[in-house]
């Protein structure tokens, strides 16, 4: 080593030091693997293209060692001396062990992770334990026509959420809403949505079991904080979200089926027998990558409704929506009682709390409502369409059937140049991931989004006029970053035709903060 040491600068000294003490593990033939580590050394730029060669030619000559210094038992122990003798940092130790893979059989213990929201997890990932926070927070404002309906504010969703893996095959999620509803009083409820276990140890099949949503449509199984616009399409009045029941799934990289049976929502508690419904969903894109998208799907579901518990045990169903704003209600004095349009003081009050178009209880004793649904959508860079269209026939034992129908189509642009961020194997789309985050010192500003829509929805047919409404929403969004959002929207009804609102075309402007994390 003296010899070797003279030859040297003082810099190759240290690098010498490492390759004799890898000479006491593996020596003569057994410098293949030493090389093999050498290299892993530089790959990482944990020493420089200099010091590996030095090591290279001081390997060959074999120098001799110093007895007094640690030397390493086994491969794995190779780290650990080189940090004893100095001749790595503890940096680049913890480094130098991630990337050969030792650190996930000396480390065992879960570690915290904050970039995609509180995760808790450990090594390899096959438990994990995530919490959500999720917000929104709305305001809005109405020109009314011939109806009064009331501006205001409300908290639209505030949930918490805990999700994760076990044994890396059972994934699981429990999340409650504490908004509620804050329409007619101050306190709220608490609502369970998500409370659901899933298996997948038989990859690409999944099994699904709990409160979760029905698999059926384009909007209706795309998450509320990745939507375009504040409230969904007018259509989303024939589906009901969630509901018990089972599920099984499967997807690859750009297709997506799922079926399953369900019950009554968590919060429904028939005193008969509850409502039962099948859906299915099946989903393709023939083509897609980062920046685009063609993406095209269909839904079918049979609906048989709860029994009402009377004694004449006839079956009925109800459709009716508010005009894509959820804040919206007709302030009805409660010494009036909502049989039809009542007026006071020169005002007209609606019979059903903001909603424009309602079928109420539909007689003839229903049998079932069948629903079909077709979606499309299209991206090219930060240009996208999207549309659905949904049918709804009502099979009743006297009066004879009813058919409803509805639509949306709208088209968004993202100023920025962002684009939706689609996913193939879920068959919808996923949060926004600003190109520039806000930061006016660096003078980025996030994302911005223009978009407009037209809905329709018609729940005119035989004896029951529901109504026919048709609505045009234009839609600005703001992404300071991937967990903010800034929504306003501007929805003008264009024309009511039948049902107790019939002629009435208000217009409202509302806006959304939204957090989710």
């Amino acid at each position: 080593m003296v010899i070797a040491s003279r030859m040297l600068s003082t810099a190759q000294r240290c690098v010498a030091r490492t390759i004799a003490i890898m000479s006491l593990v593996m020596p003569g033939s057994a410098w293949a693997t030493d090389a093999a580590l050498l290299e892993v050394l530089r790959n990482n730029k944990l020493i420089t293209e200099a010091q590996y060669r030095a090591l290279t030619q001081a390997a060959s000559a074999q120098p001799e060692i110093n007895a007094q210094r640690l030397v390493p038992q086994s491969d794995q122990d190779v780290l650990d001396v080189l940090l004893a003798n100095g001749l790595i940092t503890q940096a680049q130790f913890a480094a130098l062990r991630v990337k050969t893979g030792q650190e996930k059989m000396t480390n065992p213990e879960a570690k915290i992770t904050l970039k995609d929201g509180f995760k808790i997890q450990n090594q390899d990932k096959t438990f994990t334990a995530q919490l959500g926070v999720y917000f929104q927070f709305d305001s809005a404002l109405y020109d009314d026509d011939r109806t009064d309906f009331s501006s205001g504010t409300e908290l639209r969703r505030g949930r918490l959420s805990l999700g994760g893996t076990l044994y890396s095959d059972w994934d699981y999620k429990f999340e409650a809403d504490f908004a509620g509803t804050t329409q007619g009083g101050t306190t709220n409820t608490v609502n369970v949505t998500d409370a659901y276990l899933r298996w997948n140890g038989f990859r690409p099949f999944a099994v699904t079991a709990g409160s979760f949503k029905v698999p059926f449509g384009l909007e209706a199984v795309g998450s509320a904080k990745y939507q375009t616009f504040m409230e969904r399409g007018l259509p989303f009045a024939f589906l009901t979200l969630r509901r018990l029941g089972g599920m099984v799934s499967s997807n690859g990289d750009n297709w997506s089926a799922a079926v399953g049976a369900f019950g009554d929502p968590v919060a429904s508690q028939s005193g008969d027998d509850e409502g039962q419904q099948v859906a299915g969903r099946f989903t393709y894109a023939p083509w897609f990558e980062a920046d685009r998208a063609l993406h095209f799907g269909v839904s079918g579901s049979w609906v048989q409704p709860a029994q009402n518990g009377t004694g004449n045990r006839l079956e009925t169903i109800q459709f009716r929506t508010k005009p894509e704003s959820n804040i919206i209600s007709d302030s009805l004095p409660t010494s009036l009682t909502p049989s039809a349009n009542l007026t006071a003081a020169g005002k007209t009050f609606g019979a059903s709390s903001g909603r424009l178009v309602d079928t109420g209880n539909i007689p003839g004793d229903v049998n079932h409502v069948t629903l079909l649904d077709a979606e499309f959508a299209a991206v090219y860079g930060p240009w996208s369409v999207q549309g659905e269209y949904t049918r709804a026939t009502v099979d009743r034992a006297r009066f004879g059937n009813l058919d409803f129908d509805g639509y949306y189509v709208y088209g968004s642009w993202f100023l920025t140049g962002e684009s939706r961020n689609y996913r193939g194997d879920k068959g919808g789309f996923d949060a926004i991931l600003p190109s520039h985050p806000f930061n006016p010192r660096l003078n980025s500003w996030g994302a911005w989004e223009l978009a407009t829509r037209y809905s329709l929805l018609n729940l005119n047919d035989g004896t029951v006029r529901g109504g026919e409404i048709d609505e045009a929403t234009v839609g600005l969004n703001w992404y300071p970053n991937a967990y903010v959002r800034v929504m306003a929207n501007y929805v003008n009804v264009l024309a009511v035709n039948g049902g107790l609102h019939a002629g009435d075309n208000p217009s409202l402007f509302q806006l959304r903060l939204q957090f989710a994390y």
